[in-house]
């Protein structure tokens, strides 16, 4: 007999069990989710950057998040973090970098501050100060590994990487150059200064860096000067103003004249003259400058350091310094310290001459001149409103001489007779005194007297009623002289033809002439031709009926 709880369960199904190797369908969604997350979080690994620490001076308006890092015009970064560096004097930035930058990190690569000094020699630092600062990053290779920088405060003049070569100029007056300042070549621009140093009293140094392949024409004899930024030049089309873009930050200008353009080229970090102008650079070295002293009795006006000295007209040095010298046994004077450049005395510019040598050659020109009667005196142009200057030239009164050695330096002797504005402001005296002693009162009174005769004489009523008497009878003459005229002229005729016809009668075949007849019918016929000329004068001129003929008419 079959039991009943088997006989119920029998029709239902029985369970088995799968054994699967891959999980079942359900698992699927969470499993990619976590591929996704994990996927995520790899890229966000990978491409999360690199972080690198640059130190500057300062960092005003660096902002962690705003502050971006540009590579050739292009982001590469953006700053994280702002600390104060260990020492309390630094500042760190730290810099998270594109990971394609990687390769950059070494010694070599530079970053500076774009926008933390304003300039418009710079029109990113510009842009930068209005827009917010940001960190400027130029990648180099061939340095040690490093995530630790040091950072410029401004942009380097000429950007690493750069292809050129490096020289030096030498000059005793920085004037307008100056870091950054354009080196042009006939207004093209083929390199920049790089840094500025001062080396001694009254002499500097410019590190000057040229563009290839422009540093192929550095060469000896190569000339550099102190460019203007602004030029007049008076030409055919008239007088024309040209302003360099340059004009906020200097610059300085290069030649190669054509005898040095076969001169092998200079090696790198060769040095150069930087001269105030193209002139003194065609001039060439003056040689060093050499001091004197010129004594002065009395004031010596505005005169100034830095004024001119000439020679016959010619520059040939300038003043260094003016003070006044109140000596115990002696009148007061002035006393002027000059420099004088050699080889504007024609003195021979060898560069093997040594100092003292440069002086004794300098010295015998001088001296030499003195001898001669030259003399320094002060001198203004313009006269009376131009600067001060000194003026070396022939006095009438010197006789001889030679060089002073009482001071500091050899003293030039000054003039004995007086300087150009003191003897034009005596000639103007001499001038003025003459014409005051012109009696402008009295001369005033006999002009005054004069004037007024002439207007009496002018104003009488006889002299009105003279030209109405004079005016009426030119009226009368007007009238009278044309029928008068008339009158003669026909008379004229008359008689021109009685005398043609009495010439015929007596002329005639068998006629008995008379001598006497004929001669008188000539007469008749030059009195009628007198008659003619006279009417024909009175027609022109009317008024020699009461004046009479005058020399001039005709």
């Amino acid at each position: 007999m079959t039991d009943p709880k088997e006989a119920s369960t029998s029709g239902l199904p029985k369970a088995r069990n799968i054994h699967r190797r891959w999980p079942g369908l359900i698992w699927a969604v969470p499993l990619a989710a976590l591929l996704v997350v994990g996927w995520l979080g790899l890229s966000a690994i990978t491409e999360r950057g690199i972080d690198v620490v640059v130190t500057f001076e300062s960092a005003p308006g660096v902002t962690p998040g705003d502050t971006k890092v540009i590579v050739q015009g292009v982001q590469a970064g953006h700053v994280t973090h702002v600390r104060v560096a260990e020492d309390g004097l630094h500042v760190d930035v730290t810099l998270r970098l594109d990971p394609h930058e990687s390769a950059a990190l070494n010694t070599a690569t530079q970053f500076w501050l774009i926008g933390a000094k304003p300039s418009f020699s710079d029109l990113s630092s510009l842009r930068a100060a209005v827009a917010g600062l940001s960190i400027g990053m130029a990648p180099q290779t061939g340095g040690t590994p490093t995530t630790h920088f040091i950072g410029l405060q401004e942009p380097p003049a000429i950007t690493p990487g750069t292809k050129g070569t490096r020289y030096f100029l030498r000059t005793p007056i920085l004037g307008s150059a100056q870091k950054g300042s354009s080196i042009l070549y006939r207004g093209q621009e083929i390199g920049k200064i790089t840094n500025t140093k001062l080396l001694a009293m009254n002499s500097f140094q410019l590190e000057v860096f040229i563009n290839a392949p422009y540093d192929e024409f550095v060469r000896k004899g190569a000339q550099f000067w102190t460019g203007s930024p602004f030029a007049l030049t008076l030409g055919d089309g008239g007088l024309q103003a040209n302003l360099s873009p340059n004009v906020l930050q200097g610059l300085v200008q290069f030649d190669l004249p054509d005898a040095a353009r076969d001169a092998t080229r200079s090696p790198p970090d060769s040095t150069f003259t930087l001269f105030a102008s193209q002139a003194a650079a065609v001039q060439g070295d003056l040689g060093p400058p050499i001091s004197y002293e010129i004594a002065f009795k009395g004031s010596a006006g505005d005169l100034a350091d830095g004024a001119k000295v000439t020679l016959l007209g010619v520059k040939v040095g300038e003043v260094r310094d003016v003070k006044l010298v109140l000596p115990d046994d002696d009148v007061p004077s002035t006393l002027a310290t000059i420099v004088i450049y050699p080889a504007e005395l024609n003195v021979d510019r060898s560069e093997a001459k040594e100092a003292d040598a440069w002086r004794k050659a300098s010295d015998e020109v001088i001296n030499r001149l003195v001898a001669q009667g030259f003399r320094a005196r002060l001198a203004q142009s313009p006269p009376l409103i131009g600067s001060r200057t000194i003026a070396i030239g022939p006095d009438s009164e010197a006789r001889g001489g030679t060089l002073g050695l009482q001071g500091k330096f050899p003293r030039i002797p000054s003039a004995v007779s007086a300087s150009d504005a003191d003897q034009l402001l005596s000639q103007a005296n001499d001038i003025l005194g003459k014409v005051n002693q012109i009696p402008f009162a009295s001369i005033g009174a006999h002009i005054d007297g004069l004037t007024a005769h002439i207007d009496d004489f002018t104003g009488s009523p006889e002299l009105k009623d003279s030209l109405t008497h004079l005016d009426g009878t030119l009226r009368q003459i007007d009238k009278t002289i044309g029928p008068l005229i008339a009158r003669l002229n026909k008379s004229v005729d008359q008689v021109g033809g009685a005398a043609t016809a009495a010439t015929g009668v007596l002329g005639g075949a068998g006629a008995n002439q008379d001598q006497s007849l004929a001669e008188a019918i000539r007469q008749i016929d030059q009195a009628a031709r007198s008659i003619r000329a006279l009417t024909d004068y009175l027609g022109r001129h009317p008024e020699a009926l009461i004046g009479g003929k005058t020399k001039d008419s005709r």
